[in-house]
């Protein structure tokens, strides 16, 4: 692993070593969306058609779920799987199922259910051509201080899923945010998994003390950069940022002015109630109304974010979770992600040297891009080739993001 410059690693307070099915172009974001599949999600019902694979590049199933002896429990994710890949695959989306969820347990597996829950995974995947197996390991015995048994388990899990997992298909970790629950993520998680998504939310919440404030406000990611804070310490340079995918929430936290719970509203809420009904601007931010402070996700924050990941060399972003969204195409926030991080197009069959002849009007791709050949017949004449820049016209970067069926 590389020792990140200091600037890279505090602002990433986590955030991602290579592997060559993920590297993409620089230019070719990841811009992911997890999609529940349990009846009555918050923000109402999203059909499988209705998801946007003109502008995400991937889409993870959320959930399977691991028994104690190693099987797996796909009811939930098996009434919609075949439908996304099939919806999918048609727009250059990979698509993954994503095991495990807040409050699933792992630790009650030996390793031979883990390594049978790794099998099934794997027979899962490959059943549905998935293009990955993504793991989300939230639940622990331990809070707050260092549990080397039990990031081993995580580890090993990963580690053998890697193993045993075709090559071409993708292994993603969802990393919590903070020590609280950070410190239990193993440091060496990048070893084997491509892509580390860190869950940059949650960091304010129901418990006494909470701050009141938005529960992924910039200041909580970015503020290690100039004041390195406790709860930042144990994430601080873990991951190369080249792996480290940063989450974005669609939902947001209420708190109550004087008693009461904390209150959680979807994106799609905050538009119908605030914005919408009570005429505040969106990237407001923040609005006392019946006895509650609401703080959300605006567009401003989703640009500062965005154009983080841009300039500092992370593949990404990934969405908790799209049914959250609004509905109404004025303030979708998925459409803001989109604008900054547009969704590359897939990548025409590679150049090939003689005796491959390309005719005027072929396209082909060549170190990541997408070329139009101007002046046929050509053979052995790559795009780029000094004196013979006219031949052809560069139509943008590619990426391919369906990969289950490439070797």
């Amino acid at each position: 692993m590389f020792k990140k410059s200091y600037l890279a690693a505090i602002t990433a307070l986590t955030l991602g070593s290579v592997s060559l099915n993920v590297l993409a172009s620089e230019s070719c974001p990841r811009v992911e969306g997890f999609y529940s599949t349990w009846d009555y999600p918050a923000g109402g019902e999203l059909d499988v058609k209705d998801l946007a694979t003109d502008q995400l590049t991937h889409i993870i199933v959320a959930f399977a779920y691991p028994r104690s002896d190693g099987s797996l429990d796909t009811t939930e994710a098996d009434r919609y799987i075949d439908d996304i890949v099939e919806h999918a695959h048609a727009n250059n989306t990979g698509v993954m199922i994503s095991v495990g969820g807040a409050g699933v347990d792992f630790l009650s597996m030996d390793a031979a259910a883990r390594s049978k829950l790794v099998d099934n995974l794997v027979a899962y995947a490959e059943l549905h051509n998935l293009d990955g197996i993504d793991v989300d390991w939230e639940d622990w015995s331990t809070y707050n201080q260092p549990n080397p048994v039990e990031s081993g388990y995580l580890l090993n899990l990963v580690k053998e899923l890697r193993e045993k997992l075709p090559q071409n298909l993708e292994v993603s970790v969802d990393v919590q945010a903070g020590g609280w629950s950070g410190i239990n993520f193993h440091k060496d998680l990048d070893e084997y998994a491509d892509i580390i998504r860190f869950m940059a939310y949650d960091y304010t919440g129901g418990w006494g003390g909470s701050p009141k404030n938005h529960h992924a406000a910039w200041e909580y990611i970015h503020g290690g950069l100039v004041n390195p804070h406790e709860w930042s310490q144990s994430m601080i340079t873990k991951y190369d940022v080249s792996k480290t995918s940063l989450g974005i929430p669609f939902y947001n936290k209420s708190f109550p002015l004087v008693s009461g719970p904390v209150r959680t509203l979807t994106a799609r809420e905050i538009v119908e109630t605030m914005v919408q009904g009570e005429g505040i601007d969106y990237n407001q931010g923040v609005h006392e109304l019946d006895n509650y402070v609401h703080f959300w996700e605006t567009p401003e924050l989703l640009k500062t974010k965005t154009n983080f990941v841009s300039e500092n060399g992370y593949p990404g972003i990934f969405i908790w979770e799209l049914h959250q969204d609004s509905r109404d195409d004025d303030y979708k926030l998925l459409d803001v992600i989109a604008r900054e991080l547009p969704k590359c197009q897939p990548c025409a069959a590679k150049w090939q040297p003689y005796p491959s002849v390309y005719s005027t009007g072929d396209v082909v791709s060549f170190e990541g891009k997408n070329w139009r050949v101007n002046g046929g017949p050509l053979h052995g004449v790559a795009p780029k080739t000094l004196g013979h820049a006219h031949r052809y016209t560069e139509l943008g970067s590619c990426q391919n993001y369906v990969v289950s069926n490439s070797l």
